[in-house]
C-alpha cells in the first residue's frame, strides 16, 4: 500500500490554505492570542475539508479516469474502499472537533459543511449550478467559522463575500476544463449547458461583482485607499485577464494553468484587504 497517496489524496496545499482561512477570519481585524477554540476550528476546517476532497475523488474515479488519470484512485494508489473509509474517518475526526470552538453556529456549519460536500459529490456536482454554489459556500465559510471561534464574525463577512465569488468564478472556469469526463458521465453543469462563450460570460459577470464589492468597501470605509488601489491592479486586472484568455485559448492544460493561478491570486487577494 502507497501510505504517501494517504497524503496527497487530501490536496495538502489545499488544506494549508483552509487552515489559513480560518485563522484569516479569526485575526482580520481582531488581532488577539491565539486561542485553544481558534486551533479547534482549524482542525476542524481541516479534516472536514480534507473528507470532502477525498470523497470527491471516490465518486469521480470514472470521470477522473478521463480527466486526471494521474490521481490517486484513478492511478491505483489507494484502493476505493480504503479511500471511502478514510473520508468518513477524516469527516468524524473534523466533526468532533467542532464540538471544542467555543460556538454552537460553529457546531452546525461544521455538520452542515460535512454534508453539503457529501451531497456534492454524491449527487449535486454534475448539476446545473448547484455543485458550484455549494463549493463556493463551503470553502468561504471557513472565514466565517473562524470569525466564530474568535467572537470575530462582523470583520470576517466582507472576505466571506469576496472568497464566495471568487471561489464561484474559479469552479466555473474548472467546469470548463472538465467538459469532456462530465460529459461522460451525463453530466448538466453550466459549462455544459451554456457553452465555452456564456459560461464565460456568466464567469465574467461575477468578475463585475468582486469590482462593485471592492468600491462599495472602500467608499464605505472597509478598505484602506492602498488596499483599494492594489486590489485594482493585483485583483480585478488578472480576473479580467483570465477571462480574455479563456476566449482566446480554451485548451484543458490553459483552463488548470489559469484555475492554480486563481489560488494564488485569492491569497494575494487576502494579503492586500489586510493593508
Amino acid at each position: 500500500m502507497n501510505f504517501s497517496a494517504f497524503y496527497k489524496i487530501i490536496r495538502p496545499f489545499n488544506c494549508a490554505f483552509v487552515a489559513l482561512t480560518v485563522l484569516f477570519g479569526a485575526f482580520y481585524k481582531n488581532v488577539t492570542e491565539l486561542s485553544f477554540n481558534i486551533l479547534a476550528a482549524v482542525l476542524t476546517a481541516v479534516f472536514i475539508a480534507a473528507s470532502g476532497y477525498v470523497i470527491n475523488d471516490y465518486y469521480d474515479l470514472e470521470i477522473d479516469k478521463i480527466n486526471k488519470p494521474k490521481r490517486v484512485l484513478p492511478s491505483g494508489k489507494i484502493k476505493p474502499i480504503f479511500a471511502f473509509n478514510y473520508s468518513i474517518i477524516l469527516l468524524s475526526l473534523g466533526i468532533l472537533f467542532s464540538f471544542f470552538c467555543g460556538h454552537f453556529l460553529g457546531i452546525i456549519i461544521a455538520i452542515t459543511n460535512a454534508l453539503l460536500l457529501l451531497l456534492y459529490a454524491k449527487r449535486l456536482k454534475l448539476m446545473f449550478f448547484w455543485g458550484n454554489l455549494i463549493v463556493a459556500y463551503t470553502a468561504a465559510s471557513t472565514f466565517i467559522f473562524g470569525g466564530l471561534s474568535n467572537e470575530n464574525v462582523s470583520n470576517s463577512l466582507l472576505v466571506f463575500c469576496y472568497a464566495f465569488l471568487y471561489t464561484l468564478i474559479r469552479e466555473i472556469i474548472k467546469d470548463l476544463e472538465d467538459v469532456e469526463g462530465d460529459k461522460s458521465s451525463s453530466g448538466k453543469t453550466l459549462a455544459i449547458k451554456f457553452g465555452l462563450k456564456k459560461t464565460v460570460l456568466v464567469s465574467f459577470l461575477i468578475s463585475l461583482l468582486i469590482i462593485f464589492l471592492t468600491f462599495f468597501s472602500y467608499y464605505q470605509g472597509h478598505l484602506s485607499r492602498l488596499s483599494f488601489i492594489l486590489m485594482s491592479i493585483l485583483v480585478h486586472f488578472p480576473l479580467l485577464f483570465f477571462h480574455y484568455f479563456i476566449i482566446k485559448n480554451n485548451h484543458s492544460f490553459v483552463l488548470n494553468k489559469i484555475s492554480t493561478l486563481m489560488k494564488f491570486d485569492m491569497l494575494l487577494l487576502l494579503i492586500i484587504i489586510t493593508i
